[in-house]
């Protein structure tokens, strides 16, 4: 591993601890194709205030496979606001914050198309800037792949929840930071 790029990592954790202008975002899904659309989304301030914790009604049925995963079955969002009625809440609490996302290729791909199924405008993603964590903790962590680059790591206490997983994201970037 370069030292250097765990220095950058834990020079960009503490630079975020020191700033209120982000937010920590995370999704759970129907599943990961390019079908597949947003169930629950959650938004937590810096601070760790939720400012969003919401099931969402999908237009597709939830396959056992996903609710193995984060515990969300069909009859779950029954009554869940669709995204669309979600949609402006999530863009005002995004709108002008640095979004940290843990795998947030991911998040962003599954944002935009559950947009797409609501023909709604792209949102805060767009104009806003979106940091992985889970690249950083990749790099805080060294382990390298045979082909080059670093390792993937696993949410350290996630659990599958999108309000959970932004939690354990908060934790990690505290985690960082200390070097």
């Amino acid at each position: 591993m370069a030292e250097s790029d765990r220095e950058q990592v834990v020079d960009w954790a503490r630079d975020l601890l020191r700033r209120p202008d982000w937010v920590i975002l995370d999704t759970e899904t129907t599943g990961t194709s390019e079908s597949d659309e947003i169930i629950q989304i959650a938004i937590l301030s810096c601070d760790g205030t939720v400012l969003l914790d919401t099931l969402v009604k999908p237009t597709q049925h939830i396959p056992f496979e996903s609710t193995t995963i984060h515990g969300i079955t069909d009859d779950d969002v029954t009554t869940a606001p669709t995204f669309s009625k979600v949609y402006e809440k999530v863009q005002s609490v995004i709108q002008g914050k640095t979004i940290v996302i843990y795998n947030a290729q991911f998040d962003v791909r599954l944002i935009r198309q559950s947009l797409a199924k609501y023909n709604l405008l792209p949102m805060g993603l767009d104009f806003g800037r979106v940091d992985c964590a889970m690249l950083m903790y990749s790099a805080w962590v060294g382990e390298q792949w045979p082909y080059g680059g670093y390792k993937w790591q696993k949410l350290e206490s996630g659990d599958h929840t999108a309000l959970g997983d932004c939690r354990a994201t908060l934790a990690l970037v505290k985690k960082m930071a200390k070097g």
